[in-house]
């Protein structure tokens, strides 16, 4: 790609909604869960969807699920709208009808279609948002200092009748014929339940009536799907008796055409919840939809020696086999039970040999006690065409580094849903495109405006920022004729892919902040500029040449006479020093080559001027000549006298005079600025990454007051983790400064939804009572804790033994420097 014009390539994945529905954990927790998968199953067939238990006395969400639902990132968090007389069932009383007595009131429940949400789960759910970053709507103004109002909160049981005109999430057709593998709504046993979870609820009850419960004998094929399904769950929607499930398939993806896909490795692909209360269960579910296999038993099945041994562990042992194959694991874990009945429970699944001869010693690597790891990949469904399919994209790259598509994106359409179809409203899918090399960080309710370039007052559809891509809704949001084919449906976003100076000021702007470039940000990128690119920068600030760079840095005073003397490669003039190439390569490693190779990166860059050191016939100071304004004759900078260049001019004992290197101005500055600490510190963090991407020190100031707020060092994505570093010279906050330093560092994390924070410095350590009092600060930001780390000796690894003059002159500087500055 040119620096203008050109194409990035673009990853393109239809899928179903993935949503997280908020359940009660309290006595009515099975009547909860089996309505919230009757109402998921109505929609994609509910596959994908998570759970997450909140208390109804208090309406806080169970904690134990903020990194599940982190990981999971949901499209939509819902409270479940439940009829009058479904509440009133389950919470008497629950349902107020002011001026009517008891039996009218009854009455109107029993005879009302009315839904309605429980107001502690509403509550829970607002505080669930903030775990995530859910879809909102795209605003219809240019302002946008406030994030928009998500665009699906609630959710009901689907009715048909109303698809035509459904606002919010949009269904796909669910299965009206032939036999398929679902649950009753009506059932509520543990076995119950682990059904509805494995295979979905159907919509209506079967032909010959509603099924009984399962029984144990088909405990085995629900830990692991394979074969043969029970007869209890085959579900026919005519009159033909359907005997065999060989063939049938799972309500979860009866006619909808997905596919499981994951994004990443997986070392754990199962996990065994133990436990009998509703956070048990909805962990199970939850793991299932992320890692592929989540196994739901309770202490009433496990404590059965008979079932224990025919129903559970020979399946397990089967699931374990697999999983050693595929060089994964499973995890036992739970939420009420005891780590002394888990422990148990895994010594119990391995303490016996298997049929097969596999002995347990082989089989404890695929068995661990814990949570699964939820960084590396996950598992989700995708419509089966076009997955992964590549797009290219024409951008044009703007000067702050952001890629705008120059034409509106055009999304694949599954080929057999070309032409409308009566049966929900389409497009029902959702779609994620991911750009090549996008090192952008995901997520974190980041502001939807700042994804697509405006072309006008209507946005084209309603997007965010997911965990791997851009995810929008491609229902059109504009006009769309009646009965137009569906390719005249879907709305064509033109997408940004965005820098990281872009995206901080884009998350800032909604909290009321703006961001600008500082003063040493400033310098910076003057001299990126000039090398071309952040990367080229960062390479250049390597250890080995950070000395060099140094000694061009100004001297608090002129030399004395016998510094002079003993440097004869280092010329003052004022207090800037100008080095020649001998000066320049004792200081570097690597002898004249490497030397020569360096001066020439830096003087092709315009980063280095050569030129001579020359007197003037009228003034008699001397000055820098570079070497473009040299010639036979050449003007005195300080005093515009013509000057013929003859030997007079320079030193007496040269028959000809030596070549002399000038650094660039806000180079020197930034040096001078301890600049060279924090592009130390962004080289160090960038090392062994496979994404990497940063912005300069920036400064945040608000946006009503123009009052500046705090500075910060380097802001980076680090394999798309947000990462605030904190550079010192001297590896100490400002004396007298520690608490208002942390607390302006912590709001700016807060405000980035950061992950970490850097203290970074040349010294051999940083102060350890600093480093205690931020650790114990981060760990008390919401939703998520912010971890610190420490880098230290930052570019000792080839500085010489010795500090020059020049070196322990500009070590005084910084400590008075940090010792009085307000900032540093």
């Amino acid at each position: 790609m040119t620096s203008e014009v050109g194409f990035v390539s673009a990853s393109v994945v239809l899928r179903p909604p993935r949503v997280a529905m908020m359940v009660a954990g309290d006595e009515h927790w099975r009547d909860w869960a089996m309505t919230a998968l009757t109402i998921a199953s109505g929609y994609w067939g509910g596959g994908g969807f998570i759970f997450v238990p909140f208390d109804i006395k208090t309406s806080r969400p169970a904690p134990e699920f903020a990194e599940i639902v982190r990981a999971y990132d949901p499209d939509h968090v819902v409270s479940l709208d439940l009829p009058w007389s479904t509440l009133e069932a389950w919470y008497p009383g629950i349902i107020g009808i002011d001026g009517v007595d008891e039996s009218e009131r009854l009455r109107m429940i029993e005879t009302n279609q009315c839904h309605t949400g429980v107001i502690q789960s509403e509550t829970a759910r607002d505080e669930v948002v903030t775990w995530c970053s859910p879809m909102r709507a795209v605003p219809f103004r240019d302002d946008h200092s406030d994030r928009q109002m998500e665009t699906v909160t609630t959710l009901r049981r689907r009715d048909p009748g109303e698809d035509r005109f459904r606002r919010g999430l949009a269904p796909a057709p669910t299965p009206t014929e032939w036999a398929r593998l679902a649950a009753s709504e009506s059932w509520r046993s543990d076995l119950g339940l682990f059904a509805a979870m494995r295979v979905g609820v159907a919509q209506t009850e079967a032909a010959t009536g509603s099924p009984p419960e399962p029984t144990v004998d088909g405990l085995g094929w629900l830990i692991r799907p394979d074969g043969d399904a029970p007869t209890s769950l085959i579900w026919n929607a005519n009159q033909i008796a359907t005997r065999a499930s060989s063939g049938l398939e799972r309500w979860f993806l009866a006619d909808q055409r997905l596919i499981e896909v994951s994004t990443g490795y997986l070392k754990d692909r199962a996990a065994l919840v133990v436990g009998d209360t509703g956070t048990d269960f909805a962990l199970a579910v939850a793991y299932d939809r992320l890692i592929g296999n989540g196994i739901w038993l309770t202490p009433e099945l496990l404590d059965d020696g008979e079932v224990f041994r025919q129903e559970i562990q020979i399946p397990i042992w089967n699931l374990l086999s697999d999983l050693e194959h595929a060089a994964s694991q499973m995890v036992l874990t739970s939420t009420s039970a005891t780590d002394a009945y888990v422990e148990d429970i895994a010594l119990r699944v391995m303490a016996s040999t298997f049929p097969r001869g596999v002995t347990a010693g082989r089989e404890q690597k695929a068995v661990r006690v814990g949570s699964p790891v939820l960084d590396g990949g996950y598992l989700e469904y995708a419509v089966n065409e076009h997955v992964g399919a590549s797009v290219p994209i024409p951008v044009v790259k703007q000067s702050d580094g952001v890629l705008e598509a120059m034409a509106g994106f055009e999304s694949p359409v599954p080929s057999d849903l070309v032409y409308p179809q009566n049966s929900g409203w389409v497009p029902y899918w959702y779609v994620d495109v991911g750009f090549a090399r996008d090192t952008m960080p995901r997520g974190r309710d980041f502001p939807s405006h700042a994804l697509v370039v405006e072309d006008g007052p209507v946005p084209p559809v309603n997007l965010r920022a997911s965990r791997e891509s851009v995810s929008f809704d491609p229902h059109s949001m504009g006009f769309v004729a009646t009965g137009s084919f569906l390719p005249g449906r879907i709305g064509r976003p033109r997408l940004r892919s965005l820098s990281m100076l872009a995206w901080v000021e884009a998350m800032a702007e909604p909290e009321g902040l703006g961001v600008r470039l500082s003063q040493p940000g400033r310098q910076t990128e003057l001299v990126r500029r000039r090398l071309g690119s952040r990367d080229a920068l960062l390479d250049l600030m390597k250890p080995e040449n950070v000395e060099m760079f140094r000694a061009f840095i100004p001297r608090r005073k002129p030399p004395t006479s016998q510094e002079r003397q003993a440097d004869q490669d280092t010329v003052v003039l004022g207090l800037d020093p100008y080095l020649t190439f001998d000066a320049m390569q004792k200081l570097l490693a690597g002898g004249v080559g490497a030397a020569t190779a360096l001066v020439d990166q830096l003087s092709s860059a315009r980063l280095l001027r050569r030129g001579l050191i020359l007197d003037c016939v009228e003034c008699g100071r001397p000055s820098f000549i570079d070497a473009d304004r040299l010639g036979q004759w050449y003007e005195c900078p300080q005093c515009a006298a013509a000057n013929a260049l003859l030997s007079e001019r320079w030193k007496k004992k040269r028959s000809e005079p030596r070549w002399f290197y000038d650094l660039y101005a806000a180079f020197r500055e930034l040096l001078a600025a301890n600049g060279d600490v924090v592009l130390l510190a962004a080289s160090a963090l960038r090392a062994g990454t496979g994404t990497y991407m940063d912005a300069p020190e920036l400064e945040f100031y608000e946006l009503a007051s123009g009052d500046r707020v705090a500075e910060v060092d380097v802001i980076a994505s680090v394999n798309h983790d947000v990462v605030l570093v904190e550079a010192k010279s001297n590896g100490l906050f400002t004396k007298g400064k520690r608490g208002p330093s942390t607390k302006k560092l912590l709001r700016i994390a807060q405000v980035l939804r950061a992950d970490r924070i850097v203290l970074a410095t040349t010294q051999a350590k940083w102060n350890e009572s600093d480093v205690a009092h931020l650790e114990r600060e981060a760990a008390k930001l919401t939703p998520f804790a912010v971890k610190v780390e420490v880098k230290t000796s930052l570019g000792e690894a080839q500085m010489s033994s010795s500090p020059s003059a020049a070196e322990r002159e500009r070590s005084d500087d910084a400590e008075a420097k940090d010792e009085s500055s307000p900032e540093a």
